[in-house]
């Protein structure tokens, strides 16, 4: 800028411009005392802001499909102060991440592009005359990949993640509370957690990327608070680690169709390489006109031969011919067919074969297309990639950015990496690399507890401190008796625990004493002859009468009926009882009734040195009652021996009884 000078150095610690009398005053003076308060301006904003930081409204809307931003007025601080900015629209990418910001700009004004800027003192002799240009500041948002920004500086404002905005934190952004509240929130918390959502699940695939869902929500990370509107589309490389497996050794052994399927070591597999076999083919040869000549095989990598025959002849190897590489040897000096006659050879050689595998191995037919067939019991090699165990972890930063750390792969048990201490670890994939499986998520951030749940744990806790102290209560209660005191037994008939299994414990223990049991026995009620209810002696008394009556009639005028059957009727109708097998007869006898007891009893007087007769008296309890610990039903085996009487009624005149049966028994012989 011509015309201009400006000489403020905060370095040389210059506040203030001190004007002397009689002294001119410097253009560049004026510069200074702007400069230096600017200076001093940003130097408090910056410790409570920091560039790009929204202070009022502008929360932009994204369309995740288009990708059309829409960003409403806000206030933005820039670079000292808070500058306005317009609304505007803006295309981004929605398979990347993509910064929005503010492109800012600096002009010089003159009165040659504002002639307002000349000197409006009408009066004065400078009047119309140019005066002091401007420093001009454009502030236009834009996308930090823009070109056409000539000489302007990009300030970063918003992260937008594949069609997803990532909120830092709310307006208005102080950055100065900003790092307190981190700075606490990270002391107080111990790092990093999720106050609500950010669940991970996956999705499907789609070309090379794994697709997963994550929920929005909120989370703080070292204290920095990052907040998803809504769920993200979140795209992982499908990379599995790819391991190459040489020579893994199997045995054919066919089964009766000829077929084996074999399944390979490691899956899922990605390609088989080599499948090495030993195969066996017969063919037929001419012999050479060549004497001593050999006669080569179609094959190569052959390593036996199996026989050699001319219609009924059969040649021994060793003695007739050998194997010379993939050739028949005849120089032996034995027998040989003669020169240009043909005869059969079966041999056994080597050749890797075209298999079909799928995820875990293939399938092999012992007989191949062109007629050969692979040697039964012999062992063949396979070469074949598969892909790896691995586990990833899924991370999120600062920033807002979700990424994925891949673990180290194995062939049996991977390990999983270990994020870095300034991200917060959102989930865990455990890859499944077949075709029709899904990776195994397990979501492992840490999350905030509401207080409601920690005053419920908290009551939980009590409630478990108060079942320990009742069971302890109750060790202690059976172990302040102890069996032996200064060596000699002791029982204190709490319990039978203390009583000898091994013997039949005739005697009952009842509230702490030992004494002779009561055996209960039960009686049956005796029933009244008439079919009737037992009840207490009663007269009857009209509640309810009916006294008027209409008519009569006759129900069945022609006695069109079967003749009523006689009744009979069992006593007692109903067998009911319990068998029950005890050892000791104190578990069953209880508390039953109370009462005095008196007693006469010899006692000897040792004052008097007589015996003298004495009553005794005092409270007798007898207790008989049944405990039940537990009730299992089944039905009897056999039935017990029970007399039962029967009656029957309802014969008409004439009537005899011919036959009786109960339960197929003929009892006939019983009636009177």
């Amino acid at each position: 800028m011509q015309d201009y000078y400006q000489r403020f150095d905060p370095a040389k610690g210059y506040e203030q411009l001190l004007f002397r009398s009689g002294k001119g005053l410097q253009s560049a003076e004026l510069n200074d005392i702007q400069a230096q308060v600017s200076h001093q301006v940003k130097g408090i904003a910056d410790v409570l802001l920091k560039d790009g930081d929204v202070v009022l409204d502008g929360e932009p809307a994204v369309n995740s499909e288009t990708g059309l931003v829409q960003i409403g007025a806000c206030s933005v601080y820039l670079r000292g102060q808070v500058r306005s900015l317009e609304p505007s629209e803006l295309v981004v990418a929605t398979d990347q991440i993509v910064d929005i910001g503010v492109w800012l700009s600096e002009s010089e004004v003159t009165e040659l592009e504002d002639p307002s800027l000349r000197d409006p003192a009408v009066s004065a002799h400078n009047y119309d005359e140019p005066g002091a240009a401007r420093l001009k500041i454009t502030c236009q948002w834009g996308l930090a990949t823009d070109s056409g920004f000539d000489d302007a500086n990009f300030y970063p404002v918003y992260r937008i993640d594949k069609g997803v905005l990532i909120i830092k934190q709310p307006p208005p952004q102080l950055d100065a509370v900003t790092v307190a509240l981190a700075r606490y929130d990270r002391e107080a918390n111990g790092g990093s957690y999720v106050v609500d959502g950010m669940k991970l699940t996956y999705r499907d695939i789609e070309g090379d990327y794994q697709v997963y869902s994550l929920e929005e929500g909120k989370a703080h990370i070292q204290g920095y608070e990052v907040s998803f509107p809504t769920s993200r589309r979140e795209l992982f490389a499908y990379d599995p680690d790819k391991q190459l497996i040489e020579s893994e050794p199997h045995v054919f052994t066919p089964d009766q169709n000829g077929d084996m399927r074999i399944n390979l070591a490691f899956s899922p597999v990605n390609n088989i390489s080599r499948v090495d076999a030993n195969l066996e083919k017969t063919v037929t040869l001419t012999r050479s006109d060549i004497r001593g000549s050999v006669d080569p095989l179609p094959d190569v990598a052959v390593y036996a031969l199996v026989s050699v025959t001319q219609n009924e002849t059969v040649y021994q190897e060793g003695v007739d011919y050998s194997l010379a590489g993939n050739q028949v040897n005849w120089g032996l000096g034995g027998a040989r067919p003669d020169d240009g006659e043909s005869y059969e050879v079966v041999y056994q050689f080597r050749e890797q074969l075209d298999v079909t595998a799928d995820e875990t191995g293939f399938t092999l037919n012992q007989t191949l297309a062109d007629g050969t067939t692979i040697v039964a019991n012999s062992a063949f090699d396979v070469d074949y990639q598969w892909s790896m165990n691995r586990i990833d972890l899924v991370v999120l930063d600062q920033q807002g950015q979700v990424q994925r750390i891949k673990g180290a792969s194995n062939s049996y048990e991977p390990t999983a990496p270990v994020a870095p201490d300034n991200q917060l670890v959102l989930a865990q994939i455990r890859q499944n690399w077949f075709s029709d499986g899904k990776p195994e998520v397990t979501n492992l951030a840490v999350r905030s507890v509401p207080m409601s749940t920690l005053e419920e744990m908290q009551q939980q806790i009590g409630d478990l401190y108060d079942l320990l102290a009742i069971e302890r209560l109750r060790n202690d209660a059976n172990a302040e008796e102890p069996a032996a005191k200064h060596g000699v037994f002791v029982d204190p008939f709490l319990d039978d625990d203390m009583r000898d299994e091994g013997l039949a414990q005739t005697a009952a223990i009842i509230d702490g004493e030992l004494m002779l049991p009561v055996d209960v026995e039960v009686s049956d009620l005796a029933l009244p002859s008439e079919d009737r209810p037992v009840t207490l002696n009663y007269q009857l008394e009209a509640v309810l009468e009916q006294t008027m009556k209409t008519g009569k009639m006759k129900v069945n005028p022609y006695q069109a009926f079967s003749p009523i059957p006689a009744t009979v009727k069992l006593t007692p109708a109903v067998d009911h009882w319990t068998q029950t097998t005890r050892v000791w007869t104190s578990p069953v006898t209880r508390w039953i009734t109370r009462g005095w007891w008196r007693v006469r009893q010899r006692v000897w007087n040792s004052r008097t040195r007589t015996w003298n007769w004495v009553w005794r008296r005092g409270w007798n309890t007898v207790s008989n009652t049944n405990e039940t610990v537990s009730v299992s039903s089944t039905a009897a085996e056999f039935l017990r021996v029970r007399q039962v009487n029967f009656e029957i009624t309802g014969f008409g005149g004439g009537e005899k009884l011919d036959q009786l049966m109960f339960d197929g028994v003929d009892i006939t012989s019983g009636a009177r």
